[in-house]
């Protein structure tokens, strides 16, 4: 990508607004909600021409995880990322910013006596989504031009604007279509692969504390490697 590309992609990073859609603790019906409320603000979005975009949701169920579009119907997600870019965006997030209420009977228990569920709509800092963070992984990723195969029409069909985006250094491979602009679909593929190498790299560390973890609680009795004895602890050889 030239330079004037790269410089277009990071400020438009630098513009962008995270939004957080979370069931927080609450049940599947929670789920249900932030699925709807994330629908409403792509659709709200759409109608003042801000760049909305869906970059990572978190399923209740398998069946949803796999599921690359919304279906509000049946959808239920423990928690939704948006980035809103435009002028507009921070006015679009003071709008939903905090609880947001639904009074319905449950989805997915009828009968149930709750009727009124709560999510949370916050903006989130997602430094690994920083320009330089961007810019830096930009180096590390080779980009293919596709024809998109959503909705759209026949502009959509013949235009090259999808985009398939693969991390050199992992091998990680991600196809977008989310939108008609080539360099739109790239910035969000970046912030995509990013969001997953970043993923990545904090499930080994957690993996890395629990064998701490379980290293902390093995101990092998008998069979020293060393030897010592009495209060002056002198080795035993």
């Amino acid at each position: 990508m030239n330079s004037f590309a790269t410089q277009t992609i990071a400020q438009a990073a630098a513009q962008t607004i995270y939004l957080q859609i979370s069931a927080g603790q609450g049940p599947r019906e929670c789920g249900w909600v932030v699925a709807k409320v994330t629908e409403k603000i792509l659709a709200a979005a759409s109608q003042i021409k801000l760049c909305a975009t869906l970059l990572e949701a978190r399923a209740f169920d398998k069946a949803s995880m796999k599921r690359n579009v919304l279906e509000p119907e049946t959808a239920s997600y423990k928690s939704a990322l948006i980035s809103l870019a435009g002028d507009g965006a921070q006015a679009l997030f003071e709008q939903w910013q905090g609880s947001v209420q639904w009074q319905g009977e449950s989805p997915y228990r009828p009968g149930h006596k709750r009727t009124n569920w709560f999510v949370s709509v916050q903006c989130v800092d997602y430094s690994c989504l920083s320009p330089a963070s961007i810019s830096a992984l930009e180096k590390d990723v080779r980009f293919e031009a596709t024809r998109s195969s959503g909705p759209g029409g026949q502009h959509v069909n013949k235009t090259s604007s999808a985009v398939w985006a693969t991390h050199l250094p992992t091998g990680i491979k991600l196809r977008v279509e989310s939108d008609r602009s080539q360099h739109r679909n790239r910035r969000i593929a970046l912030e995509r692969l990013q969001l997953q190498l970043n993923a990545t790299e904090q499930a080994a560390v957690q993996q890395q504390v629990a064998a701490n973890r379980l290293a902390h609680y093995q101990l092998q009795r008998g069979n020293a490697v060393k030897v010592f004895c009495g209060a002056d602890f002198v080795e035993k050889h």
